[in-house]
């Protein structure tokens, strides 16, 4: 299943050329020492990629191996056209030689959905999705003069109507019906409402295919009978880029907490262990990050609950968020403002300063979905769409604001920080082992070792500090049983 997750979980970034855009839980279950069974979660999927890339950056992989790898009758089905239409897809498309590479890889797609078990007509309505979410995406709105209301451009109509025959006359061909209101609305509160349609039916469609194969690889046990489990958490290092927005502050948050939890297994527990046994040891000083976490995630006063505070209202803007934060945090060590005009802020994590770009937080955390699209998408005739949208998520209703029909306006951090909770007390509650990975060099390059980069890292990392501890204390503890046998 490893290439399936990756097509749809991965993606090239400026530090890595098939980064995971997600955070992966494996749980493997044995009984008498025996593989039974393993269930897979899926943490932090970086939704915001869908609809928009940075420079050098690229969308998720599968967009780019359907291209590749579909026939020209099955991209006129889908209504697909040359990838460089799409503003969803950035970058050029690449080489002759990467889009061979691309078309492997889509049949290594289509060979684990159909291992997995995904039925051809599954295959073909999910395809038709992704295809309809990069037409949407082309859908551009304008004013219209009579009433002040906001229409579908005249330009985009094939767009629009392209999307609706990919969904084969879904919700997308009612998508003008979210901004022609009796009351203002702008044309920008209408695109950010298309790019929420997209990003919830990407995350949908990635959600159910972790379900289905979690089905495949459900044990075959019976439910009375207590297995044994280890886990393996595969998730996304500390960024810093040339530019970093919310989904880096989210990605370091997960990082802060998880050098937190490794801090207190190899340094709190460690001098724990020796101070109980009454063994002479020096005290091992360590980079503790528990200012860093308070500043983020404090109540109610931490840059999270601030950022939700502001996010609550449809007055506030990205810059009277900024504004609060400076007020806030005058004199904290781990926060700056930006200098001059920048719209920005910097956080001194465990890791190192990070400068964090402020705009588009605020739109990015209320992740504007309009109230009717749920029920457009159960309506559909694409069989798949209506279970991917028949339960509602447990979010509270935080506020709302009016856009001719209702919008719903979940707070997106809190979605990821009760994710975030949920793994932090599974980690909690195992006995871990940590396997930290070493870039060797910030070019991709292969053969080639940064004596720098790489002593960073391990700096950052608190390696050094661990490999202290180890060397000075006592790294091999068997048990008396093993030892007397020894």
């Amino acid at each position: 299943v490893n290439p399936l997750l990756e097509a749809f979980g991965n993606a090239q970034t400026v530090m890595n050329d098939n980064s995971s855009r997600f955070g992966k839980y494996i749980q493997l279950r044995f009984q008498e020492n025996t593989v039974q069974g393993a269930k897979l979660s899926e943490y932090l999927l970086e939704k915001s990629r869908v609809v928009q890339q940075d420079t050098g950056e690229r969308n998720f992989h599968i967009f780019y191996y359907m291209f590749a790898g579909l026939s020209s009758e099955q991209k006129g089905m889908y209504g697909l056209l040359d990838p460089s239409f799409y503003r969803y897809i950035s970058g050029r498309f690449g080489t002759q030689e990467v889009a061979e590479h691309w078309k492997h890889k889509y049949q290594e797609v289509c060979n684990a959905l159909d291992m997995v078990g995904f039925q051809e007509q599954e295959q073909v309505d999910m395809q038709a999705i992704l295809a309809g979410v990069l037409s949407l995406g082309n859908v551009t709105f304008e004013p219209e003069e009579s009433n002040g209301s906001v229409k579908v451009s005249e330009a985009s109509q094939g767009w629009l109507k392209a999307a609706a025959v990919s969904h084969k006359k879904c919700s997308c061909c009612r998508v003008p019906a979210v901004c022609r209101p009796l009351v203002s609305c702008s044309c920008s509160l209408c695109a950010d409402a298309r790019d929420s349609i997209a990003k919830m039916a990407y995350g949908r469609v990635f959600g159910w295919i972790v379900c289905k194969i979690n089905e495949l690889l459900a044990e075959n046990v019976d439910p009375e009978v207590e297995l044994r489990e280890i886990g393996i958490l595969d998730i996304f290092g500390f960024e810093n880029f040339a530019v970093n927005r919310f989904e880096q502050l989210c990605i370091n948050l997960a990082n802060e907490q998880l050098q937190h939890f490794f801090n207190h297994h190899i340094f709190q527990l460690e001098q724990a262990a020796y101070k109980e046994e009454g063994l002479p040891w020096e005290t091992i000083t360590f980079n503790n990050n528990e200012p860093i976490l308070n500043l983020l995630l404090a109540k109610p006063l931490g840059l999270l609950s601030l950022l939700d505070e502001q996010s609550a209202f449809p007055q506030a803007t990205d810059k009277t968020f900024v504004d609060k934060l400076n007020s806030s945090f005058k004199g904290n060590l781990h926060f700056q403002p930006a200098r001059g005009r920048v719209l920005g802020f910097s956080i001194i994590h465990y890791a190192g300063k990070v400068q964090y770009a402020a705009r588009g937080f605020l739109e990015k955390n209320r992740d504007t979905l309009p109230a009717n699209v749920r029920g457009l998408f159960i309506n559909s005739v694409t069989p798949l769409l209506i279970p991917l949208h028949m339960h509602r998520e447990p979010r509270p209703t935080l506020a709302r604001v009016k856009c001719g029909h209702e919008a719903r306006v979940k707070l997106l951090w809190g979605e990821k920080s009760h994710s975030l909770m949920v793994l932090m007390e599974r980690m909690y509650s195992a006995n871990p082992h940590f396997v930290r990975c070493i870039k060797p060099n910030s070019q991709k390059e292969p053969g080639v070792l940064d004596n720098q980069v790489v002593l960073l890292q391990l700096r950052y990392n608190g390696l050094l500090e661990t490999i202290r501890i180890r060397r000075d204390g006592f790294s091999w503890r068997p048990s008396f049983e093993e030892f007397a046998e020894r």
